[in-house]
């Protein structure tokens, strides 16, 4: 079986009635995931538009809350909450009370690092990079008032709808894309907060910090593999790559502590980054499946695994020399494709079997008995295409896979869907 993410607007804009027509001609959904609170994402992503939305061609992302809580104001962190949202178009509720007679499940999709956030004491709660600047809209693992926000939310949303599943992403440390391609995201976190954790567990700050601007001088320099020497072989990095890995893994420890108290069933379900790419972001699948049984990682051999490759090959590289170069260190840097070239890249993506690669990965570092949803991209994509990565995932370790997503996704791909499970091949 399957589950979909979709989006508030998907609910609001289509209708309920639409969606489950369209998700019905898959025959495979059993689970939705509707997204509680936005990222700065455009919708569809990068281009395009929505395919069967009657009201927008395309959304734009705000980092907005879309369920209704009580106002936090003059509390350490809140997050903005979306302008439209009432108690008639409250796409959480409307989605609940006319999915309650079918037999999918709906587990409410939260991101918990990235948005909109704003409150008295924001500033002392955000990721900070290696020269000492904040990186707007991201809340820090460590910041001392993080989790308390999220227990509000959580009790909250919990009290008005009753959920006690949720699928919780942005559980790390920035990537180097989002509103824009910016890599220095990938060059944190020194808040205070983390810089006081590394000196109490015997991190060389300043030493770790002179690597960074070394790294920095190589990739302005073009000296791709330089860089990727060093980032894979230096003590000090190995080791502050480790400190941000038991960062994330702490707080999700914590929160699922937290949560457990407020009610004994709380239970998240992961939104991982793939293997290749986890261990640059703070995510150890082995710690953080201690505390979640079930995960989601999204092994988009099209799009790279998720990841905006091309937006950081084209941030570093002018021209098709150092494209190829900056590319081939990119692979080397996350142990895929050395045999693939970026022209390829950029008209294929990865082979196919980056699929199976990567979940065969996931069930090699996660707890025993994890269960394994394996991403399915959803857009952008050929029909056949997406019946392939259908089956390689299929074949794969994975238990089951969530689609995304449901308003980006061309109605010829759910009927694809649809053929290929009921083994019609007319």
């Amino acid at each position: 079986m399957a589950g979909i993410h979709i989006h508030p607007h998907d609910i609001l804009d289509e209708g309920v009635t639409q969606i489950k027509d369209l998700i019905g001609e898959m025959t495979d959904i059993k689970y939705i995931f509707p997204q509680m609170n936005t990222i700065f994402e455009r919708n569809p992503y990068p281009i395009g538009v929505l395919p069967h939305n009657p009201k927008h061609k395309f959304v734009q992302g705000k980092g907005e809350m879309h369920v209704i809580l009580p106002s936090y104001e003059g509390e350490a962190i809140d997050q903005k909450r979306n302008a439209g949202l009432t108690s008639g178009a409250d796409p959480l509720m409307i989605l609940k009370k006319e999915t309650e007679e079918t037999d999918v499940q709906i587990i409410p999709w939260a991101n918990i690092l990235n948005g909109d956030f704003t409150g008295t004491a924001i500033q002392n709660n955000l990721v900070v990079d290696d020269q000492g600047k904040a990186v707007e809209k991201w809340l820090c693992p460590n910041a001392p008032d993080v989790i308390d926000f999220w227990e509000k939310v959580f009790t909250d949303t919990y009290q008005r709808y009753g959920y006690t599943t949720y699928m919780i992403d942005r559980i790390r440390y920035p990537d180097w894309a989002g509103e824009k391609v910016d890599p220095r995201g990938l060059l944190t976190c020194f808040c205070p907060h983390c810089e006081k954790k590394m000196s109490e567990e015997k991190l060389n700050i300043n030493e770790i910090k002179e690597k960074l601007a070394e790294i920095r001088a190589l990739l302005k320099d073009k000296q791709f593999d330089h860089a990727v020497d060093i980032l894979t072989q230096d003590q000090s990095l190995k080791d502050w790559h480790r400190f941000r890995q038991n960062s994330v893994s702490a707080f999700i420890a914590n929160l699922t502590e937290r949560m457990k108290q407020v009610d004994n069933r709380f239970a998240f379900l992961l939104d991982l980054w793939p293997p290749a790419y986890s261990w640059i972001l703070g995510q150890d699948y082995s710690q953080l499946t201690k505390y979640a049984s079930s995960l989601k990682h999204f092994p988009y051999h099209k799009l790279g695994g998720g990841a905006d490759v091309q937006g950081m090959i084209d941030y570093f590289a002018d021209g098709l020399d150092e494209s190829e170069s900056a590319f081939k260190a990119f692979n080397r840097l996350f142990d895929l494709y050395d045999d693939l070239s970026y022209s390829q890249f950029k008209k294929e993506g990865f082979p196919i079997r980056f699929v199976a690669e990567q979940n065969k990965l996931v069930r090699k570092k996660s707890q025993p008995d994890t269960h394994i949803f394996s991403g399915i991209q959803m857009w952008n994509i050929e029909p056949g295409k997406l019946v392939e990565a259908v089956k390689a995932a299929d074949e794969s370790e994975a238990d089951e896979l969530i689609y995304y997503c449901y308003g980006w996704a061309d109605r010829e791909l759910f009927h694809a869907i649809g053929q290929y499970r009921r083994g019609d091949n007319s």
